[in-house]
C-alpha cells in the first residue's frame, strides 16, 4: 500500500476562507465524479516538543491510499482525463494560494513489519493519532515509511476520548487530528459505516 500525505500549513487567520474553498472543492469532487476517495484531517493538538507558548500552526493533511503504484497511475490518469473536474480543481488551487503558507507532498509505503496493533481504516474513524518519527523499532500503530526514512504512524480512533487515551500512551510528539468530512471525498463504505458523520 502507498499512502499519499499532502500537508498544508495555513496562514494565520485564514481558517474561514480555507473552509469555504475546501467545501467548494468537495462539492466539485462529488458532482464531477472524483475518481478516488480521500480524507482530510486537521491537527487539533500540538506535540509536547513545541513547548508552552509556541505559536499555533494550523495544519491540514490530505490522505490518499493506493493499493499499488499501478493503481496510483490509473487514478492520476482518471483525474487528467476528467476536464471539468480538473478545471474546477484548478480554480480551487488558485484560490488556495492566498491561504496556504506551505505545502508538501509525501508518498509513504506501508511497513507491515514495523506496524503493531492497529489496522489502517478510515471507515468509522473520526480522529487519527499520528506520530512522525525516524525510529527504526516496531511501533504501535500502522506505519508508513517515506523515501527519506521518515515514518508516519497512524492510530485511527472513533471518539476524542479514545484518541486522547491513545495519544497519552504514545510518543510525546503524538498529534491528534480530527477528520473533516465536509472537505473530503468519502468512499461508500465510510458513509455506510458512519452515515451520520459523513452526511451531516
Amino acid at each position: 500500500m502507498i499512502l499519499q500525505i499532502h500537508r498544508d500549513t495555513l496562514k494565520p487567520g485564514t481558517e474561514a476562507a480555507f473552509d469555504a474553498i475546501e467545501r467548494d472543492a468537495a462539492r466539485a469532487c462529488r458532482g464531477l465524479n472524483c475518481p478516488h476517495p480521500h480524507v482530510a484531517i486537521v491537527a487539533i493538538t500540538a506535540p509536547a516538543v513545541r513547548g508552552a507558548g509556541a505559536p499555533e500552526v494550523k495544519e491540514v493533511w490530505w490522505l490518499n491510499l493506493f493499493a499499488s503504484n499501478d493503481e496510483k497511475q490509473r487514478v492520476y490518469a482518471a483525474y487528467a482525463s476528467n476536464a471539468p473536474l480538473m478545471a474546477a480543481l484548478g480554480d480551487v488551487g488558485t484560490r488556495r494560494h492566498d491561504v496556504i503558507a506551505s505545502e508538501v507532498d509525501v508518498f509513504a509505503t506501508y511497513r507491515a513489519d514495523l506496524s503493531r496493533g492497529a489496522e489502517w481504516r478510515v471507515a468509522g474513524a473520526r480522529f487519527f493519532v499520528v506520530v512522525v518519527t525516524a525510529r527504526e523499532s516496531r511501533m504501535d500503530g500502522v506505519v508508513f515509511e517515506a523515501a527519506d526514512g521518515t515514518r508516519y504512524v497512524f492510530h485511527p480512533a472513533r471518539t476524542r476520548e479514545e484518541a486522547d487515551d491513545t495519544a497519552n500512551h504514545a510518543d510525546s510528539t503524538a498529534v491528534i487530528f480530527a477528520v473533516r468530512p465536509q472537505w473530503g471525498s468519502p468512499a461508500q463504505d465510510w458513509i455506510d459505516t458512519d452515515a451520520q458523520f459523513w452526511t451531516r
